[in-house]
């Protein structure tokens, strides 16, 4: 074991002079009239803004809230006397659709007939 360790200790020493003189070559290169690469350009989506809403757009949003229950609060006061009007003078109830009591029993013995043909054709089988 103590054989393989140095033998591994060798090839690092052997990498670390060998990135020493990599290193070397490249701070030479780095004087002037070098310029270093552009970072490529970013592609896809840009980055998503973190923490939500920007305290401008809070505060425009809080004074538009403000205004609307304000004006909420205004319409409300004036309702009560439109409410004593309209609880004097109650509506006829509108119907809402359904069936009349002549077409209810229409409807039913219609029912009843279809019912009845077919449990004839059924023992009629």
């Amino acid at each position: 074991m103590a054989g393989n360790l140095s033998d591994v200790i060798k090839k690092l020493e052997q990498q670390r002079t060998a990135i020493e003189n990599a290193l070397s070559a490249l701070r030479e290169l780095d004087g002037p009239g070098f310029e270093p690469a552009a970072a490529p350009a970013r592609r896809g989506r840009p980055p998503k803004r973190k923490g939500g809403m920007t305290p401008e757009g809070r505060k425009r949003l809080s004074e538009a809230l403000r205004a609307r229950w304000a004006a909420k609060r205004a319409g409300s006061a004036a309702k009560p006397a439109a409410a004593a009007k309209s609880a004097a003078a109650p509506k006829p109830a509108k119907r809402k659709g359904g069936i009349t009591a002549a077409g209810r029993k229409k409807l039913s013995d219609a029912l009843k007939a279809r019912w009845a043909a077919k449990r004839a054709a059924t023992r009629k089988k």
